[in-house]
């Protein structure tokens, strides 16, 4: 089964930022579990931006057997790297995209994307993958000119929402059942055989 750090080694490369794609895993999973730790003061102000966050975090991260997104507090991390990590223009990227989201949702369905039904929301973020997908592909062909799909706003979203998802306790106990050891083992300390009668 692969554990956090792994998971994480996976990412390494799909940041979308500049920043934290140069970080080595280990940083990377520290950094996860420290915005989790200094940062889990409860949920996050119902703002339509953040509705939209959580919601889309929980479809690619559903809870089943295991916790999903929504129970490793997934939407909350994304906000504070968004507003703690992220520069001006990535942020402007992110939630623009999230806008655009809302407004294919409009489009299509008649509503916001938190009012639409669940198979709805999926749909509407498998079309955002599809189109990160082609991306891929078409940078696999050499195509000139091709777009970064590490730079497109979904690729960046999903990636933090599994970045978010590892690097918490909730996926740590539940998901990949990665307890921490309750204390040292030292193997090289002297044996100190019971003394009879004690």
């Amino acid at each position: 089964m692969m554990n956090r750090r792994e998971a994480l080694r996976v990412l390494g490369a799909g940041a979308g930022l500049e920043l934290l794609g140069i970080i080595t895993p280990d940083s990377l999973f520290a950094l996860g579990q420290r915005v989790h730790r200094d940062h889990d003061h409860g949920p996050l102000p119902a703002t339509r931006q953040n509705e939209i966050i959580g919601i889309a975090a929980e479809r690619i991260i559903p809870a089943g057997d295991t916790p999903g997104a929504t129970d490793a507090n997934v939407g909350a991390f994304i906000e504070r790297i968004l507003s703690g990590w992220y520069s001006t223009a990535e942020r402007e990227r992110m939630m623009a995209g999230l806008a655009d989201l809302d407004s294919r949702s409009v489009a299509a369905h008649g509503r916001a994307f938190v009012q639409c039904s669940e198979e709805q929301q999926k749909a509407l973020l498998v079309a955002f993958d599809d189109e990160v997908t082609a991306l891929r592909e078409a940078r696999g062909r050499g195509g000139s000119g091709s777009a970064n799909p590490d730079q497109h706003w979904f690729s960046m979203f999903k990636y933090l929402t599994v970045w978010g998802y590892f690097t918490s306790e909730a996926a740590a106990r539940e998901t990949l059942r990665d307890f921490p050891l309750p204390g040292r083992y030292d193997g090289c300390a002297p044996y100190a055989p019971a003394v009879p009668g004690h």
